[in-house]
């Protein structure tokens, strides 16, 4: 970070020179936010700023904690440090280490916390978060007044998604065009309404470790390349993830999976797990699932995979009790979510049960290097939304090369769904129903971080949408949304979060 200025610091040396500052009897004015591209809104806002004092501080949030979704920020921690400081009226220059400006507060202790006037005007609303009323009492607990300025604003989100190539034109034209018949309040409202409703979600529960390396070189022995191992790390993957994703928007959600007797996991899967999901384990004769990747530290390559799982269906017994807890759930839930990845858990008679019961069925079957060929969506007989990817259509269909439309009409006949979303990956996504016809949503990121675990994000969110009728052209975007968030992070360590999602949503519909 170039800081010739001086005015750029970092916390502690702020710190230091605030206290100093402050015996000199000068007055402290401080702004913070993201302020990922300068415009005219901003010099005026803290050209108003430093009339209430003498000294004017700027702080900003470190790009780890900017949750604005993928491709944000534009411009890295540095750059818009150096940017600030190029600006006559700002004093000084910190980034936080944090996801809001509390904690620089609480630090600098300043005599006036300036925000713009959108924030006075801005109306609370109890579900979305808001952190104004937070920073407005670490302001009164040091002494310190929130004062709003009342000059021109700009949405920074707005000239960023018009005039910077963050999206591709396919991408900025379903954008404008979405924009018109959407809003992010309306989406927002729309999306709240899963909380009330009675989820039952089924299927395998997966370990995914992921062990890191670096390369030492070719083995002098063998012709293979010799890594360095370096450090691991787990995460709640499979069905599991589905659940944590909706653990985020629902508040009544019943989880049932299977689980090994000779390796459970369950005190790690437990502990990852949302708190609020009710748990239903059956245990079968071998050890819980578990995907181990080897990973390049570096690059983020995977380089190898070792999975431990049964090449069986589960004993004739198990299956039996399964149906038999099955039989009595189904009935209760308003959805019921099945996350078939073809590992034996789901056996034909579980399989009939869940089709002939659910009072409303989503299903996503799996294609894995475990089952490629074998396990097809058109194993069940019967469902209300099918969410698959297109090799897992064409696998289904025994269509290499057709037109993906007319194989979409073939399944979605086979089925005999209300509505089915076949995801292409950086192609979007595309869904269809009888009644609405074919619909196409693109990616919404360039960025990828990670694709593990992205089709369970957006099969997640894209469920539930569909079942509480949604627009289906809204269903496929909040599909797409959760599989770019989703692929932001390595494996399966954040799930879904609510208040991310929604500052996504309304950042893009600026």
């Amino acid at each position: 970070m170039k800081s010739d200025t001086g005015k750029i610091k970092t916390l502690k040396q702020l710190i230091r020179t605030i206290e100093k500052l402050k015996k000199e009897r000068k007055t402290i004015v401080h702004c913070h936010g993201v302020f990922d591209l300068i415009h005219p809104g901003h010099i005026r806002h803290f050209t108003t700023a430093k009339k209430y004092g003498d000294i004017l501080v700027v702080t900003i949030t470190a790009d780890r904690f900017v949750k604005k979704g993928p491709e944000r920020p534009v411009f890295n921690q540095d750059l818009r440090c150096e940017v600030l400081a190029a600006i006559g009226v700002v004093d000084f220059v910190a980034v936080i280490e944090a996801d809001s400006a509390v904690p620089a507060i609480k630090t600098i202790k300043p005599h006036y916390y300036v925000k713009g006037s959108e924030y006075k005007t801005r109306k609370e609303n109890a579900n979305i978060p808001r952190k104004l009323s937070e920073e407005e009492a670490a302001v009164s607990s040091g002494g310190g007044k929130l004062i709003f300025t009342d000059e021109i604003t700009f949405s920074s989100s707005h000239l960023i998604n018009s005039y910077l190539d963050v999206y591709t034109g396919a991408t900025k034209l379903f954008l404008e065009s979405f924009r018109r018949k959407y809003s992010s309040e309306k989406i927002i409202n729309d999306l709240i309404k899963i909380r009330n409703l009675k989820i039952l979600v089924i299927g395998d529960a997966i370990i995914d470790q992921y062990h890191y390396s670096a390369p030492i070189g070719k083995s002098t022995k063998e012709p293979i390349t010799v890594h360095r191992y370096l450090e691991e790390e787990s995460f709640a993957g499979g069905t599991l993830a589905t659940a944590n994703h909706l653990a985020a928007f629902s508040s009544n959600l019943h989880l049932v999976s299977l689980l090994g007797k000779k390796k459970s996991f369950e005190s790690f899967i437990l502990k990852h797990l949302n708190p609020k999901i009710n748990v239903k384990f059956f245990y079968h004769s071998g050890q819980t699932i578990i995907k181990r990747r080897f990973i390049d530290q570096y690059t983020n390559q995977k380089l190898f995979q070792i999975s431990y799982l049964d090449e069986e269906e589960i004993e004739d017994k198990l299956a039996g009790s399964i149906l038999r807890y099955l039989s009595k759930q189904l009935p209760k839930y308003d959805l019921v979510i099945v996350n078939d990845y073809g590992h034996g858990f789901l056996t034909k008679k579980i399989i009939r049960l869940v089709c002939r019961k659910a009072k409303y069925l989503a299903v996503n079957a799996q294609a894995n290097s475990a089952n490629y060929g074998f396990h097809v969506i058109s194993k069940y007989p019967r469902a209300d939304f099918v969410c698959i990817d297109e090799t897992e259509l064409r696998l289904a269909t025994h269509e290499r090369w057709g037109e993906l439309t007319n194989l979409m009409k073939t399944v979605y006949k086979k089925i005999k769904c209300k509505q089915m979303l076949v995801t292409r990956g950086q192609y979007g996504s595309q869904i269809y129903s009888l009644k609405n016809g074919l619909a196409h949503v693109p990616s919404l990121t360039r960025k990828i971080v990670d694709r593990v675990g992205a089709g369970d994000a957006l099969f997640s969110i894209a469920a539930p949408c569909a079942f509480l009728s949604f627009d289906q052209t809204l269903t496929a975007f909040l599909g797409n949304i959760a599989a770019a968030l989703k692929i932001q992070t390595i494996g399966n360590k954040n799930p879904l979060d609510f208040k991310e999602m929604t500052k996504f949503i309304t950042r893009l519909l600026k």
